[in-house]
């Protein structure tokens, strides 16, 4: 049975271990990250370890622009920064869909002012902390997982065509082309709780069955630095972003 999070007494600190990095295959890396109060977009695979107070609204998110599309690497950046600046202002699920609709109308009407971006695009996937639990929300094929004992729960829902080669619904995309994020709550267990975000260049280049074996790290930071690894090993083939959340309690 899970207590409500209201009580501010109920968790301490929020951990965050998080990487985005180019892949060996592409230019530039058009992943973005957010990982509560820190953006990247870095080339470089270094691995941020980031703790602060549970001081809720919280937030953390992944983003994956489009490759092959103007300007992916803006769109990913474009549409964390907006988060960032956004996220504090929702309070429930009904707040979280609007303002990711709006971050993709945003990035829509931003692209359409310059020729070099016309029809840029990205995926989003994260995770919003609040005093009623955590809020997963995504729109594309970036994945938010639980991660229990162990044991690897996807909450996110993929926007992905037959085989998931093609990606449905992104942020950016015709705003007659209505945009349907996925929202879902999901309650905080007293004893804590973990989540994992990442987008295709992680979840597509390793195969269910290890990526499972890798989140049976009990550190945070030792899970993503192995996935990181794992990922370039398998070849690296996109971009890859990882992030870890860990919600901890007092005592």
């Amino acid at each position: 049975m899970t207590a409500s999070t209201r009580d501010p007494q109920t968790f301490a600190t929020v951990r965050v271990c998080a990487v985005t990095a180019r892949g060996a295959v592409r230019a530039g890396n058009e992943d973005a990250v957010l990982a509560l109060d820190w953006i990247s977009q870095s080339p470089r695979a270094r691995v941020s370890d980031l703790t602060t107070a549970w001081t809720p609204p919280l937030a953390c998110a992944v983003a994956d622009g489009l490759g092959g599309h103007s300007a992916g690497e803006l769109a990913s950046r474009l549409a964390i920064a907006d988060l960032a600046n956004r996220y504090i202002a929702w309070d429930g699920p009904r707040a979280v869909h609007d303002g990711v609709v709006a971050i993709g109308h945003a990035l829509h009407y931003t692209a359409a002012r310059q020729p070099g971006t016309a029809g840029m695009r990205t995926t989003i996937a994260g995770v919003l902390l609040t005093g009623d639990g955590a809020y997963v929300f995504n729109v594309g094929d970036s994945r938010v997982y639980r991660i229990t004992d162990g044991y690897l729960e996807q909450l996110s829902v993929d926007d992905a065509g037959p085989g998931g080669a093609t990606v449905t619904q992104c942020l950016g995309d015709p705003p007659d082309a209505p945009l349907v994020p996925h929202v879902a709550h999901a309650p905080l267990d007293p004893a804590g709780a973990r989540f994992l975000l990442c987008t295709d260049g992680v979840h597509g280049q390793l195969d269910e069955r290890r990526l499972r074996a890798i989140c049976r790290a009990p550190d945070a930071r030792a899970l993503v630095e192995n996935l990181r690894d794992e990922v370039y090993a398998a070849g690296a083939a996109d971009n890859l972003t990882a992030v870890v959340i860990d919600v901890l309690p007092r005592g």
